[in-house]
């Protein structure tokens, strides 16, 4: 118990959005659990994953039949999850995996999947940042929501340019054959999880790559919901 004290001491819990000293069995304090709260997902489209004045429907369709993000890219929420992946702080990865399955549960409510993918990340990221920052939360979903997990069943070629400097075409260009599969999947209703949704391409490409493996249908989830502006 000393040891533990001492340990305490030293390396303090801190919050992941402020960094003010808290409890041992949290990850936000009081106020910054409000302000990510605030950021959820009940003003998006769950067919486009816009926000709802902003809605993408009307213009486009996509392949899978509909998304939901946890909290929009912005202010506590982007905070917090970037101190998982960028700051590789691993033991946010239970506390985003509990708040992925609640918007699941809340937004796909009577839907019963068969299994559940992520879209997977390059070689040159996972080395980059020492860890499958993707394939680490689809874990943890898999195991709460009790579904199987297909874990390398969807692989992804090297990418031209980043996604996150590009246009919404460029983005479109990038991922076009960029991902493909390994196997069959006979007719199961997919999960595919992500962390951060944008504009739907690399999603829908995705998507579009379990559908030729044999995926009845495809619903998308993720973590961070970008507004376009």
């Amino acid at each position: 118990m000393r040891s533990v004290s001492i340990l305490s001491c030293l390396y303090p819990n801190k919050c992941a959005v402020c960094g003010e000293i808290i409890e041992e069995n949290k990850v936000l304090c009081d106020y910054c659990s409000i302000l990510i709260n605030n950021l959820c997902f009940k003003n998006l489209c769950f067919k486009c994953g816009s926000d709802k004045e902003k809605c993408l429907c009307k213009y486009r369709e996509f392949r899978f039949k509909a998304i939901a993000g946890a909290f929009k890219n912005e202010g506590a929420a982007k905070t917090l999850y970037y101190s998982y992946k960028i700051g590789k702080r691993r033991e946010l990865a239970d506390f985003l995996a509990n708040r992925v399955t609640y918007v699941v549960k809340k937004a796909f409510s009577g839907i019963e999947f068969d299994a559940l993918c992520a879209v997977p990340t390059t070689v040159t990221s996972r080395f980059k940042r020492g860890f499958d920052h993707t394939g680490v939360i689809a874990a943890k979903i898999s195991e709460i929501l009790n579904i199987e997990y297909l874990e390398s069943f969807l692989k992804v070629r090297p990418f031209k340019r980043s996604q996150h400097n590009s246009s919404f075409r460029q983005r479109l260009e990038n991922v076009r054959g960029k991902y493909y599969t390994v196997g069959r999947i006979n007719k199961k209703r997919i999960l595919l999880f992500d962390d951060i949704y944008t504009t739907g391409a690399t999603l829908d490409e995705a998507a579009k790559e379990l559908m030729f493996a044999g995926a009845r249908e495809v619903y998308c989830v993720s973590i961070l919901t970008t507004s376009l502006k």
